[in-house]
């Protein structure tokens, strides 16, 4: 079964209780689920724009 970096990100977060300041990373973030996930742990995220 394969797993996208983006798919990883929400349920990292499960595991924590704790308020995340900030999120870098590359292009493989920059998805609407990833920005939602970190929306919701107050955090702020940052990642390259996916090239097309």
């Amino acid at each position: 079964m394969k797993v996208t970096d983006s798919e990883v990100l929400p349920n990292l977060f499960k595991h924590t209780s704790r308020r995340i300041n900030e999120i870098l990373g590359d292009g493989a973030y920059n998805t609407r689920q990833c920005y939602e996930t970190v929306r919701i742990k107050q955090g702020f995220h940052s990642s390259h724009p996916k090239k097309e």
